[in-house]
C-alpha cells in the first residue's frame, strides 16, 4: 500500500499499476560503541555478537565475524586472552574496526577500498599473513602447517635464487620491474640460472613476483605501519574519564566517552577526533601512568 501510494504520487505515475511489488529488509543492530573488536559486547561479558546484528550485510562479513566471535568465545571459555586482527593484517581486520570506529549509515560491506594497505593484503599472500596466527591461535592442522612450511621454505628459495640471477648484465630483481613482465617469463629466468621454478608449490612464483615488483612501495607501507604501530599498541584504560582531561575538544571527549576505544588507534580514527586530539590524549594516558608509578613507587 506504501508503495502504491508513492508511485500514484510520481508526475505522470497517477494510473500506473505495480505488477511486482518490491521488499524491504530490515533488521535492528547494535551500535558500533557497543562492541569490542574482539565481537564481545561492551555491557555484558561473555556475549559475543557476528553478522547483520552488528550492522553488516553479506555472508563473507558475517562467516568472518563469526571467526572472530567463535575464536574469542572459545578463548574466553579456556580462560585465554582475546585476540583481534590488526588492519594491517587482514581484511577482517579492516571491518572489524570499521565496525567499533565508524557509524554505519549503511549496511556495510567490506570492500578492498577500505582498506590503506592494499598492497599488502594480497589474495597471493593471505596463507603467508595469517597461518602463523592461526597455528599460534590453535586453529590449524598438521597438512595446513605442512604446507605453510614447505610454501615458507620455497619462497626463501626463491628470493635466494633471485639474488644470485642476472639477466642481461642486470640483476633479475631489477629486470623483473619492466612492463609487460609476467610469471612464465620469471620461470624461465629462473630456469636459466638452474632454478626449476615448476617444482614449486602453486601460487609460489606469483608472490615471489608480486613482492619484487612492488617491493618499493611495499617498504613504504611497512615503514608507515611501524610508525603506527605504537599507537595501536597505546590501550586506554576503562576507568580514564574522557570529560577531566585538560586540553580536549568537547566533541573529542564525547566521541571517547561514548565508542570507549580499546587502543589510542582506534581513538583516531573515530569521527570527531581529530590529531591534535590524540597528542592530548597521549599526554593524559602519559601523566595518568606516572602518576601511578609513583603511587606505586611509594607504596612499594
Amino acid at each position: 500500500d506504501v508503495q502504491d501510494e508513492i508511485v500514484a504520487n510520481l508526475p505522470g505515475c497517477e494510473r500506473a499499476e505495480i505488477l511486482q511489488h518490491g521488499y524491504a529488509v530490515e533488521y535492528d543492530m547494535v551500535r558500533p560503541h557497543q562492541i569490542h573488536a574482539t565481537c564481545e559486547t561492551k555491557s555484558i561479558a561473555g556475549l559475543f555478537l557476528a553478522g547483520q546484528i552488528n550492522g553488516t550485510s553479506g555472508y563473507e562479513e558475517a562467516a568472518g565475524q563469526g571467526l572472530v566471535a567463535g575464536l574469542n568465545a572459545a578463548r574466553r571459555a579456556r580462560g585465554d586472552d582475546a585476540v583481534t586482527l590488526r588492519r594491517d593484517q587482514a581484511y577482517i581486520g579492516v571491518m572489524m574496526d570499521d565496525l567499533v570506529t565508524k557509524t554505519p549509515r549503511e549496511p556495510y560491506r567490506m570492500f578492498t577500498s577500505r582498506a590503506e594497505h592494499r598492497l599488502i593484503l594480497r589474495s597471493d599472500n593471505a596463507a603467508d599473513r595469517l597461518t602463523p596466527l592461526a597455528i599460534s591461535w590453535s586453529l590449524t592442522d598438521s597438512a595446513r602447517e605442512s604446507a605453510h612450511t614447505q610454501r615458507t621454505e620455497q619462497l626463501s628459495a626463491v628470493r635466494t635464487a633471485v639474488d644470485s640471477a642476472r639477466v642481461g648484465g642486470k640483476p633479475l630483481a631489477k629486470h623483473a620491474k619492466q612492463p609487460g613482465y609476467t610469471p612464465t617469463d620469471f620461470a624461465a629466468d629462473l630456469k636459466a640460472h638452474g632454478f626449476d621454478a615448476a617444482q614449486l608449490s602453486v601460487g609460489v612464483l606469483d608472490t615471489a613476483l608480486a613482492e619484487l615488483q612492488y617491493e618499493g612501495y611495499i617498504a613504504r607501507q611497512r615503514a608507515e605501519i611501524k610508525r603506527h604501530a605504537e599507537m595501536e599498541r597505546r590501550s586506554i584504560p576503562d576507568a580514564l574519564d574522557p570529560r577531566s582531561i585538560t586540553g580536549l575538544r568537547t566533541e573529542a571527549a564525547e566521541a571517547l566517552a561514548r565508542f570507549k576505544p580499546d587502543t589510542v588507534g582506534q581513538a583516531a580514527r573515530l569521527e570527531g577526533i581529530n590529531p591534535a586530539d590524540v597528542s592530548v590524549l597521549l599526554i593524559a594516558l602519559r601523566e595518568a601512568a606516572n602518576l601511578t608509578g609513583t603511587k606505586n613507587g611509594a607504596g612499594g
